[in-house]
Parts: C-alpha cells; structure tokens; sequence
C-alpha cells in the first residue's frame, strides 16, 4: 500500500481509515484479523504486546506522514481510540497545508 497522500486522505472515511489499520496491524503483527470493531481492545481483544503496539503505531505514523505523540499513545486501548486519532491527526494536517 502506498503511502497516503493528502488528497487521498481527505475523503477517506471510517471503515477506509480501519481497512487500511487492520492492513498494517497484519503486517506488523504477522497474524489474520476478520475485522475490526471500534470497542476491540489492543492487548486483550488482538493480544497485542508493547513492541506490536510500537511497530504498529510506527507503521501508521509513516503510512500517514503524522506523529503521535507519547502521551496520546498511552491513553489509546482500542482500535476506535487509534482511528479517533488518525481522524484528528489528518484534519489538523490538512488545516496546515491548507494555510
């Protein structure tokens, strides 16, 4: 998958944003997932330790071309947390390059 561009990103919606997660969270972890829900927890619900979080979390930053901050990573325990975040990190990209 290439990386996203900023158009691209813009009109992606929800279940785009978690096809392309569940994509890398694939990669990273080297497992099959049918889907993703929002409520599925990182360590418990897809048994995701702290170097699978810091792989995917990683993958996700350069996919995107954003950065989460570390404190924000500690607050983030599902998978609707990761793409609440993505959403947020994509609109305020867009916001700068808009300016």
């Amino acid at each position: 998958m290439s990386p996203c561009t900023l158009r691209i990103c813009l009109i992606m919606e929800r279940t785009q944003l978690s096809a392309i997660v569940l994509d890398l969270l694939e990669k990273e972890t080297g497992e099959t997932y049918d889907t993703l829900e929002d409520s599925t927890t990182l360590n418990e619900g897809l048994g995701l330790d702290s170097l699978d979080m810091a792989g995917l979390i990683l993958h996700i930053e350069s996919h995107f071309g954003i950065q989460i901050e570390t404190e924000l990573l500690e607050k983030i325990k599902t998978v609707g947390q990761i793409l609440d975040t993505l959403e947020e990190k994509i609109a305020v990209k867009e916001r700068r390059n808009a300016a």
